[in-house]
């Protein structure tokens, strides 16, 4: 019987210890409401909703994307985004415009409120990937700005960029995709501005 005793003790240590040292997942987010490089210029007058983002397949869920071989994508072990990547993106869009806009409004709002247009965004690819020996950021994704009543865009367009990376690190993987969404947005501004 005490033999019983020691081997489920022995059992619940060795549990408790493979317990304590799995590996965590680490969380990552995008980071595009930066107030570096903003000016003076008035907020648009304008009062945009942000429809929820179509993407692909892969981008449906929180993994963290990578392709390390061309036409190869793999989920990168122990990183996640902190939300699917669609609704991520989505989140960053909204707070990049919200201090630059008269106003931004969530999608469960289309038929309560007032609103000059509507931004509709399809993400193609969000993705850590390596060629050879380098890494890359890639973001693909494609736009438009409807007009409240629907019909022809206002602003369309697509963003399709890879930012070489010094290695492999996340962190640097994160800042660099941060910094693409960023550069987009900035685009998708001023092409509102110029209207």
């Amino acid at each position: 019987m005490n033999n019983g005793i020691l081997v489920t003790f022995a059992a619940a240590i060795l549990l408790c210890g493979c317990a304590a040292t799995s590996p965590r997942t680490a969380v990552y987010t995008l980071e595009a409401d930066s107030f570096d490089g903003m000016t003076n210029e008035p907020a648009l007058g304008s009062e945009i909703l942000v429809e929820n983002f179509t993407v692909r397949d892969a981008y449906k869920n929180k993994s963290l994307v990578a392709s390390p071989k061309p036409f190869e994508l793999t989920k990168r072990a122990n990183a996640e985004w902190a939300e699917s990547a669609g609704a991520l993106l989505n989140s960053a869009v909204r707070d990049y415009l919200a201090p630059r806009c008269a106003k931004i409004l969530p999608p469960e709002w289309k038929s309560k409120v007032p609103y000059d247009a509507s931004l509709i965004v399809h993400l193609d690819a969000l993705t850590q990937c390596r060629r050879g020996d380098n890494w890359f950021a890639v973001l693909r994704l494609s736009y438009e700005v409807l007009p409240k009543g629907g019909g022809k865009p206002i602003v369309s367009g697509r963003f399709d960029k890879a930012q070489p990376l010094p290695d492999g690190d996340l962190e640097n993987y994160v800042a660099a995709q941060s910094g693409l969404v960023i550069e987009w947005l900035n685009g998708l501004l001023a092409e509102l501005r110029s209207l």
